[in-house]
């Protein structure tokens, strides 16, 4: 994450009936605008942070664009040149995420993670910007059975673009990915991930009917409520050795 997108402020703490005065780590918080093919498309709530990952992202978990050609950046616009592009009729969630509305099925029947890569996912989310902060999600991105990268962001939605964004302009397989995740699964989350061809799901949050319903449906492994040493899988658990 960049030092533009964490800024200290003056504040007063109580603690214990002692009142002192200190500076906190504070995350900024932007609007940043999306252009698909020269035509503005939706502005969004974001961290001013990895935005060339977050417009890539965006779109191809969206299911708008299957290729993405560039994308450049200046100041807080993202302009994207993408090719297949469709028309999705999406919505916002109740957390301000958008939703693409469909989700495509994954095929991925060779992909395989461990209960140990699952535990090592959930301890990778712990990350540094969360710690000084305590006000930005976290999504990991794995590769091969290896921390490919690592996106921060004050939207969940965001972060998961962003890991999407980063494995398409880095040429990865989806098929051979796992996405991370801070935040609760609800349909959209899923879809993301499924549109994007991304098999695997691990969360240290919830899901909910309706994101259960889109994993068994387009055949994302969804594991969720993460802890020490024990997971809770709503769906495909073929995936998982020893399950």
């Amino acid at each position: 994450m960049n030092n533009l997108a964490i800024v200290k402020i003056p504040a007063v703490r109580y603690k214990e009936e002692t009142i002192q005065e200190i500076t906190e780590p504070v995350v900024v918080e932007d609007k940043i605008t999306l252009y698909l093919n020269g035509k503005k498309y939706i502005t969004m709530v974001a961290t001013n942070d990895s935005l060339t990952e977050l417009g890539a992202g965006f779109f191809v978990a969206a299911g708008i664009a299957k290729r993405i050609l560039t994308v450049t950046v200046d100041g807080t616009d993202v302009f994207v040149e993408a090719d297949d592009v469709i028309c999705v009729d999406g919505a916002l969630e109740s957390a301000g995420g958008f939703d693409p509305g469909h989700a495509e099925s994954v095929s991925a029947n060779d992909a395989r993670i461990t209960p140990d890569e699952i535990f090592a996912i959930r301890e990778a989310l712990n990350g540094d910007a969360w710690g000084e902060t305590g006000g930005l999600h976290c999504t990991v991105l794995y590769h091969r059975h290896e921390q490919a990268a690592v996106f921060s962001d004050i939207g969940r939605h965001n972060t998961v673009d962003k890991a999407i964004g980063f494995m398409t302009l880095n040429g990865l397989n989806p098929a051979e990915c796992v996405i991370g995740c801070t935040g609760r699964q609800p349909v959209g989350m899923v879809s993301k991930a499924a549109n994007a061809g991304i098999p695997i799901i691990v969360s240290r949050a919830a899901s909910t009917s309706a994101g259960i319903e889109a994993a068994e449906k387009s055949g994302v492994t969804l594991i969720c409520f993460t802890r020490d040493r024990r997971f809770t899988v709503y769906a495909h658990p073929e995936r998982i050795s020893g399950i």
